[in-house]
């Protein structure tokens, strides 16, 4: 279990992702799109990956949502830039675990994201902190290569753009 101080301090960390966060608005250019939206609080992530090589490029998101939410996509994109869409599956795996009620540590592999170990104690939020990673897996099913169906330019007046 942590200890009082860890948990001010990842406290202190969501809420940064969350005031200041880090990639978030639509990449320049051609990227995949995926969203997720959360059906019982409302809250609703979208991500754009540009993939280059089977790899994340560039990673950025925008959304409406709660401070786990929010905090979590801007964590993600830091973690997952230049990851294959197995390393995104293994990592979700592995963040899922650790947001069980009896988890172990989160592993230095999710950076950030590990900040957000707190929401075991809460169920009903551990859907916030994996939502981004939804709208990852449905960018990155949207197609293979730098472009295809499910891809968005970014255009101010796109209407597949969420603004929070």
């Amino acid at each position: 279990m942590a200890t009082r101080g860890t948990d001010e301090l990842h406290q202190v960390l969501i809420r940064d992702h969350f005031r200041r966060p880090r990639n978030r608005g639509a990449p320049e250019g051609d990227a995949h799109e995926g969203r997720a939206h959360n059906r019982f609080c409302g809250d609703t992530i979208v991500v754009w990956a540009r993939v280059e090589e089977g790899r994340i490029a560039e990673l950025r998101f925008d959304g409406r949502g709660c401070a786990i939410s929010l905090a979590a996509a801007s964590m993600l994109t830091g973690v997952a830039r230049g990851k294959d869409a197995g390393e995104i599956a293994a990592l979700r795996q592995r963040f899922m675990a650790g947001l069980g009620p009896e988890a172990a540590p989160l592993g230095k592999e999710l950076g950030d994201l590990r900040a957000l170990a707190g929401v075991r104690r809460f169920p009903s939020r551990v859907r916030c902190a994996v939502l981004p990673f939804d709208a990852l897996e449905d960018a990155l099913g949207s197609g293979e290569g730098d472009a295809g169906p499910g891809t968005t330019s970014g255009e101010p007046g796109d209407p597949r753009r969420v603004r929070a």
